[in-house]
């Protein structure tokens, strides 16, 4: 989901969109012209919002704040790569079929039919859907970037 792209938005749908409690501290900015860690600017850094002060709630607008499946290996010559899910999934792990698979960290480019098989390594990263190092994430992706089946399984 994104936050709207028009109208009034609140720290609370912000965090919520991020993931976290509605209620969690977290500033704009924080107070200086750089976004501070932990400051909501900040935490949407990699979902497009604009580093540079000054800073206003109007910059995530329509902006969707996505979770990283790291060093994933699909399509013909592609990997290992990012890919990108709706972080309101919460960690790897939780991914199921019929979430949707992104290839931007804005969730506006689903993978499509080039990208039919995934492959990852698993980890005890929370960035991996398998947590086990024995094994390994095997998942198909509809042309709408659905994922079809999604398993554990030793190489």
């Amino acid at each position: 989901m994104a936050l709207p792209s028009s109208g009034e938005i609140k720290a609370s749908q912000i965090n919520t969109e991020a993931g976290r409690s509605s209620d969690a501290e977290a500033p704009l900015s924080g107070s200086s012209s750089t976004p501070q860690a932990g400051s909501l600017v900040k935490l949407y850094e990699n979902a497009g919002v604009d580093q540079s002060a000054p800073h206003s709630y109007s910059e995530f607008y329509g902006v969707a704040f996505s979770r990283t499946l790291t060093d994933v290996y699909y399509g013909e010559g592609f990997g290992p790569s990012n890919l990108y899910y709706d972080s309101s999934i919460g960690d790897a792990e939780n991914l199921a079929v019929g979430d949707i698979i992104y290839s931007d960290p804005e969730l506006q480019t689903h993978l499509g039919t080039d990208y039919n098989t995934m492959y990852q390594t698993g980890s005890s990263a929370t960035t991996t859907h398998c947590t086990d190092t024995e094994y390994m994430m095997i998942a198909n992706v509809s042309s709408s970037g659905a994922l079809t089946s999604i398993a554990c399984g030793q190489p």
